[in-house]
Parts: C-alpha cells; sequence; structure tokens
C-alpha cells in the first residue's frame, strides 16, 4: 500500500506490515472509510496493522460507526490490529457512549500505537 492522499485521509505504509492512517471530517469520513476498508481487503490487498489516526474527525455518525466495526472485524479476521489515537473528546465521549472505548484498541499519540504494534510483531 503505498503513500496516498485521497480528499481529506492519507493512507501512509508505515512499513510492509503497519499501515498509518489519518481521517478526514464528515461528510468525506464515510467515503474515507469504504476507501480504508478497500485498500485493506480489495482485490490484491496485503492485510496490514492499521493505526487509525482521528484528530481531524469532529463526529460520528451511525454509518461511521458501522464502518469502523466493519473494520475492526476486518482486522480480527486476518489476525492484525488496528489501534486508534488521538481520539478528539467529542468523540471519545461516542465511544464511551457506545461502549466501544471496552471492544477497540486505542491509544493517546500516534507513536505510542505504533510502537505498540511493533513491539508485537517484532
Amino acid at each position: 500500500m503505498p503513500s496516498a492522499t485521497m480528499a481529506g485521509m492519507a493512507i501512509t505504509a508505515w512499513s510492509d506490515d503497519i499501515a498509518l492512517v489519518n481521517l478526514g471530517r464528515e461528510p468525506q469520513l464515510s467515503e474515507d472509510f469504504s476507501t480504508l476498508l478497500h485498500s485493506l481487503d480489495g482485490p490484491g490487498a496485503t492485510p496490514r496493522h492499521v493505526v487509525l489516526d482521528l484528530h481531524d474527525v469532529h463526529m460520528l455518525t451511525s454509518s461511521n460507526l458501522a464502518a469502523l466495526m466493519r473494520l475492526r472485524k476486518l482486522q480480527k479476521l486476518s489476525k492484525k490490529r488496528l489501534v486508534i489515537c488521538r481520539i478528539p473528546d467529542r468523540v471519545w465521549a461516542v465511544f464511551l457512549t457506545a461502549g466501544l472505548d471496552e471492544i477497540l484498541e486505542t491509544c493517546a499519540d500516534v507513536g505510542t500505537a505504533l510502537a505498540s504494534i511493533q513491539i508485537g510483531i517484532g
């Protein structure tokens, strides 16, 4: 997965095994999730661990939450980790209300998320 920027979303191949994804704001966020899922599960895609940076995300819709759960399921099936970081307070409140803090792996920052994955695969 080469580095790419798509209208608000940037996917960076941090290593052969890790993709760093910066999601954009809604309404682009819904399209970002779709593009991300396709890049990880589409034809010729190589499963990778994913660090999902939410620092630009200001709100989540029910569709966004459903896409996030599809991403989580895809990562579990491929035995790859999904680590979500830099979650804004408004989005964190949604995570807490929906109980997502219990089922999603989160980190405060990108560096910690990347290190966590690298230690696990090293």
